[in-house]
C-alpha cells in the first residue's frame, strides 16, 4: 500500500478531498487496487467510487458484477454498473470497439460524480508486456511509451498506480487478504501475440533477471523523459502550417539542421499529434514530398484522381462548398472566419471551382503566363493544385486561385473581394 501513496506523492497527485473513479472487472488486479485505496481512503482524506463494465462478452461476466457489489455493499461504497450494448453486426474490431465503450461509460461515470480522477489497474508485467508487443510490431519510442503512470482521457487524469507491482505481488495481496477476484478464461489461451509473450517468453526474461518488472518501470520513465526532450526540439522548429484546408507544410531550411533519422521523427511526431495515428519510417497512408522550398504533407486518402471541382456560380455574401468545406465570398474585410485571400474587380457575378488543366492567367502587362508556371513559383506542388479554390468572371476567366494568383488588372470601378472558410455550419 505504501507504494501506491508513494506514486501519488511522487507524481504530486493531491488525495485529501478528492474523488477517485476506479475501473474495476473484478479480476486480481483491479480487486487489490480497491482494496488498496480503500483501507486509504479514510487516512487520506478522499472517496472512490467503483465502476464496472460488463462487456457481454462471456456467458459468467454477471460474476464478476455480483462479486464487486458484494464487496461494496459490505464496505459501503458507491458502485456505478454498466452494460455494453452492443451493435447486431458488428462482426470485427471487436476488441477495440469494447475498449471505447469502456472508456466511454468510465468519463460518464467520472463526470456524473464530479471525480477528480480516473484509475485503472494496470501493472508492471502489462507495462514490459505492452513495451514487447510495441518493440516486435514498430520499435517506435512513442509507442513503446504508451502505458504511461499519469495520461489523460478527454481531460480527465488517468492514473496507472500499479505500474510498480509485478502481477505476482496483487496475486499475493489478495491470498492475504482473503479478497475474491474472477480470472479470465480467455488469458489461459495462446491466440493473442500478448497471451503468448506473458505465457512463453516473459517467464523466461524473468529467469534470466528476476527484477525484469522493475527495468521496464525504469525504461517507461526515461523514455519519459527523452521524449519530452525530444519534443521540445521539434517546438523550436516550429510546425508545419496548414494549406487548402487539409494539407501541410514547412519550409525546408526549417528541418536543415535536423538529421534523416530527425527529420522522421519530426514529422513522425506531427502526424500522431495530428492525426493520432503511428507511422514508420515508411510513412504508409501519408504522402511526404519535397516540391520547391517547401516540405509537403498529406494523407492519401485527402488526394483523389478525380479532374477537380466543376465549375460553377456562387453568391456573394451565400456559403457555397469546395472539396466538402464551406466558403464565403463577401465585401466584408472583418468577418469571424478563416480568410483564404482577397482580390480586386469590377465584376458583381463570379463562379467557383477548379481551375481547368491548361489554364493561362492574364498579367499586369496584358501578357498571360501559364497557371503551372504560377503553380510552381507558388510552391504549389501537381496532386494539390485543383484543391487551390479558383474564382471566375461569368465568361470563366479565372481571377483569383488561392495561394497563388490574384486579379492583375487595373480598373478604376474595382471592389474589394474577400475569401473566407466558414469555421462553423
Amino acid at each position: 500500500m505504501n507504494k501506491v501513496i508513494e506514486f501519488f506523492d511522487k507524481n504530486h497527485l493531491p488525495l485529501a478531498g478528492k474523488r477517485l473513479v476506479i475501473a474495476t472487472s473484478g479480476g486480481p488486479d483491479s480487486v487489490a487496487l480497491v482494496d488498496m485505496l480503500y483501507k486509504l481512503k479514510h487516512e487520506y482524506d478522499f472517496e472512490i467510487i467503483v465502476a464496472h463494465f460488463d462487456h457481454k462478452l462471456r456467458k459468467d461476466s454477471g460474476e464478476e458484477t455480483n462479486l464487486l457489489k458484494k464487496y461494496c455493499l459490505k464496505r459501503d461504497l458507491p458502485f456505478e454498473n454498466g452494460i455494453w450494448m452492443r451493435e447486431e453486426n458488428l462482426t470485427s474490431g471487436v476488441e477495440a470497439a469494447a475498449r471505447e465503450a469502456r472508456y466511454d461509460f468510465l468519463v460518464k461515470t467520472v463526470h456524473k460524480f464530479q471525480a477528480d480522477y480516473l484509475l485503472t489497474a494496470h501493472h508492471g508485467d502489462d507495462l514490459l508486456e505492452n513495451i514487447l508487443l510495441k518493440f516486435i510490431r514498430s520499435g517506435n519510442p512513442n509507442e513503446m511509451n504508451s502505458l504511461k503512470a499519469i495520461g489523460e482521457r478527454e481531460g480527465i487524469p488517468l492514473l496507472r498506480p500499479l505500474l510498480s507491482f509485478s502481477k505476482q505481488e496483487l496475486l499475493e495481496y489478495d491470498r492475504i487478504h482473503g479478497l475474491d477476484f474472477i480470472e479470465d478464461e480467455t488469458n489461459n489461451e495462446d491466440e493473442t501475440m500478448r497471451n503468448r509473450l506473458r505465457h512463453h517468453v516473459v517467464p523466461l526474461l524473468k529467469e534470466e533477471n528476476p527484477n525484469l518488472v522493475h527495468n521496464a518501470l525504469r525504461f517507461s520513465e526515461n523514455l519519459d523523459i527523452l521524449v519530452d526532450l525530444s519534443d521540445q526540439k521539434i517546438e523550436q522548429v516550429g510546425m508545419p502550417e496548414q494549406i487548402l484546408g487539409k494539407f501541410y507544410r514547412i519550409r525546408l531550411e526549417k528541418l536543415n539542421n535536423l538529421s534523416k533519422s530527425e527529420q522522421a521523427y519530426f514529422w513522425q511526431s506531427f502526424i500522431w499529434k495530428k492525426w493520432h495515428r503511428r507511422v514508420g519510417n515508411e510513412f504508409k497512408q501519408f504522402t511526404l514530398m519535397n516540391y520547391q522550398s517547401y516540405w509537403y504533407l498529406w494523407r492519401n486518402k485527402d488526394v483523389d484522381n478525380l479532374s477537380g471541382e466543376k465549375i460553377k456560380d456562387i453568391k456573394l455574401d451565400i456559403p457555397f462548398d469546395f472539396y466538402g468545406q464551406k466558403i464565403i465570398l463577401s465585401k466584408n474585410p472583418d468577418l469571424n472566419n478563416e480568410k483564404l485571400g482577397d482580390f480586386w474587380s469590377s465584376e458583381k457575378e463570379f463562379k467557383a471551382g477548379t481551375l481547368p488543366a491548361g489554364s493561362k492567367l492574364l498579367l499586369k502587362n496584358g501578357h498571360h503566363a501559364k497557371a503551372k508556371k504560377m503553380f510552381a513559383e507558388a510552391g504549389i506542388p501537381l496532386p494539390l493544385r485543383k484543391y487551390c479554390l479558383s474564382i471566375f468572371t461569368q465568361e470563366e476567366q479565372p481571377i483569383f486561385i488561392e495561394k497563388t494568383y490574384e486579379n492583375q488588372t487595373w480598373d478604376k470601378n474595382k471592389i474589394h473581394y474577400y475569401l473566407y472558410r466558414l469555421k462553423f455550419m
